[in-house]
């Protein structure tokens, strides 16, 4: 089953299709996390200043793959538009378009760590070794990040032309090449030398460049895909960059808040007690296997859903979006659950001291409130995105990741750590009302399901 099956495909029908395109995703997302989760277990082990250094470098971490991805989101939702719209030679610009703009981030990203990376420590560590061990390890990952940047265009390029199986495969061979260098590295096994965080740095970028050589060739030696990529008579087009990024803005906005609210979190949380911000830490590496399946979902109905717009289809576009939104409730409530029954057990994966128990035990509880309602600012921004209402898509953005969750940590962290975590919540409760009242919004207005007709966007 493919994204382009008949108009008249039945509603039973699109539960399968739903799920073999997320479900290689949702692999391809799993190995993606291997690579810090790993990273961050074999470094917990080396000392308690490790794995801080590595929660503080979290967030530039993120703000990486935040564009890295983001771009990507913008070639998978323009190709997947056009070839929607039968104009596979458009597809093919924009595809071309995205690894030229892959190579353009990065040397940004590159010029930039010169400039911040010491600052950025120096502000929010006054430990010594933790402001050394970050600036090794985040060094090294933006200064090769060329595999994350180029990787994530052509593994969005294969997935818009219905491809997902092929990009699972790659990234689990570059998560394989990762973990089994990740112990010789950082420890010195086999005669190498003992590296430790620069050593967990290595084995991800060198993880990350296998798996963008296996990617990269599939993209340009593919003969069945109707994405054909070329750089002959290659002539770069200002709008179309300009496009990709419209269409990503909300992915890379989103995302990047990410860096900015987790360094706003870990200031506020770091006046109460260190423990704090390595359960922040945590936490945030427990939450990308917890959101795997949902994001997998996302990714697998982002092509799905920009294909029927494009096709004019709003019916099975909502019905989509529906059966979408169920499967992601269910994993997000098992999600919940397993926060928990298994609290303790989740903060020794990390070799949490005596105090981080402590702290994280009542604090992972009261943040697992918030997963159930991940499925509306996840999902329902998709819709948005995918349709061409961006704006809609950057205000729940702006009001989930800018307006609530930094200032209401502030405000509640007043009353004491407790009231702190329940800045989570509270957050996404109020972005979900938000969304559900724009989709409501849509179903009722141009994109209703009653016609299909030419809209203008708001």
């Amino acid at each position: 089953m493919n994204i382009n099956a008949p108009d008249s495909l039945e509603r039973h029908q699109l539960i399968p299709l739903i799920l073999s395109l997320s479900l290689p995703v949702m692999v391809t997302l799993l190995v993606q996390a291997m690579y810090n989760f790993v990273d961050s277990i074999y470094v917990s082990r080396i000392n308690e200043y490790a794995f801080t250094a590595l929660s503080l470098a979290f967030p530039i971490q993120v703000l990486v793959t935040a564009v890295a991805s983001g771009t990507g989101v913008g070639v998978n939702v323009l190709i997947a538009r056009a070839l929607g719209n039968k104009n596979p030679e458009k597809a093919s610009s924009i595809a071309a378009h995205g690894f030229v703009l892959a190579g353009l981030n990065w040397v940004v990203f590159v010029a930039m760590s010169f400039l911040l990376i010491g600052p950025y420590f120096q502000i929010l560590s006054a430990t010594g070794q933790v402001e050394r061990m970050g600036r090794q390890y985040l060094r090294i990952i933006i200064i090769f990040s060329l595999g994350t940047f180029v990787g994530n265009i052509g593994v969005r390029i294969l997935q818009a032309a219905g491809d997902m199986r092929r990009p699972m495969l790659y990234e689990v061979t570059g998560a394989m090449v990762n973990i089994a260098l990740d112990p010789v590295m950082i420890f010195g096994l086999g005669g190498f030398p003992r590296l430790g965080v620069t050593g967990a740095a290595i084995a991800t970028v060198v993880g990350q460049f296998v798996s963008m050589l296996l990617v990269v060739q599939s993209v340009f030696r593919s003969r069945s895909s109707n994405v054909k990529v070329t750089f002959r008579g290659f002539r770069f087009s200002f709008r179309t960059a300009q496009n990709i990024y419209w269409a990503s803005l909300p992915t890379i906005i989103m995302q990047s808040m990410c860096t900015m609210y987790i360094t706003g979190l870990n200031t506020v949380a770091i006046r109460f007690t260190e423990a704090a911000v390595s359960v922040i830490g945590v936490y945030y590496k427990l939450q990308t296997f917890l959101l795997i399946p949902t994001y997998g979902i996302n990714q697998g109905i982002t092509p799905l859903i920009s294909y029927n717009y494009g096709a004019k289809n709003y019916r099975r576009m909502w019905t989509a979006l529906w059966y979408s939104t169920v499967l992601s409730f269910i994993s997000l409530s098992a999600g919940t659950l397993i926060f928990w029954l298994f609290t303790r057990q989740l903060l020794d994966i990390f070799a949490a001291t005596s105090e981080a128990i402590a702290v994280g035990v009542p604090a992972l509880r009261i943040i697992s409130t918030s997963f159930p309602f991940f499925v509306f600012t996840i999902l329902n921004p998709t819709l948005f995105q995918s349709t061409g209402y961006i704006r809609k898509n950057i205000a729940i953005t702006i009001v989930r990741q800018i307006i609530c969750l930094v200032p209401l940590a502030i405000i509640l962290s007043r009353f004491g750590l407790t009231y702190f975590w329940l800045t989570f919540p509270l957050s996404e409760i109020i972005a979900t009302v938000l969304a559900l009242v724009y989709t409501y919004q849509l179903y009722k207005g141009p994109l209703s399901p009653r016609f299909a007709s030419d809209t203008s966007h708001a």
